[in-house]
């Protein structure tokens, strides 16, 4: 990744001087995939974090054939499995590509035991890990809180995106609706 480029997705995180900013993209590469391919399946190890450059990311469990759409990460935002990366233990998830997507992984895995004295990368990875659970603990509120029909005036108002390029199924599962309700409410606010 182009050191400003990793310079400028970083500092509102953390501000990293010139020596992480190389260590990070030294573990970094671009992976392009095309719409529903996987870039961590259930079972493997997750050992990178994930930067969404163009397209998204689509997070989900598959319990016996149903599928529970968890997160979509688009443009501008990381994304990983924390679970599994911090306890090392297989993934339970799937993250795959929601349409053709461009994204920088950061392969960690690379960079065991190498931080300089004062690196604030390991700083950077905590940061990151504690947005992405605030994140998911923000949409669990939403689930259990909520409506059906507050949640989608949520997703209208906070997350436009969802609407333009999620499927309704998708979105349904997201919010842990039928594909029925949310039609439902759709089509009240029309």
């Amino acid at each position: 990744m182009d050191i400003n480029r990793l310079h400028e997705i970083t500092k509102p995180i953390i501000d990293l001087s010139e020596e992480d900013i190389y260590l990070l993209s030294s573990c970094s590469f671009a992976k392009n995939l095309k719409k529903g391919s996987p870039i961590l399946k259930q079972g493997e190890l997750c050992r990178s974090l994930y930067f969404v450059e163009n397209g998204f990311l689509r997070t989900y469990y598959d319990r016996d054939g149903t599928v529970i759409n968890m997160n979509f990460t688009f443009e501008g935002r990381f994304t990983t499995d924390i679970k599994s990366f911090r306890n090392r233990k297989p993934t339970e998830a799937n993250i795959e590509a929601g349409e053709d997507t461009l994204v920088w992984v950061f392969d960690l895995s690379r960079l065991s035991g190498k931080y300089p004295q004062g690196s604030k990368v390991p700083t950077f990875i905590r940061r990151l890990a504690i947005g992405l659970l605030l994140s998911s603990e923000e949409h669990n509120e939403l689930i259990r809180l909520q409506t059906p029909t507050e949640r989608y005036r949520y997703i209208e108002t906070n997350q436009p995106a969802l609407l333009q390029r999620v499927s309704l199924s998708h979105i349904a599962s997201y919010l842990g609706v039928a594909r029925e309700t949310l039609s439902r409410i759709r089509g009240k606010q029309e």
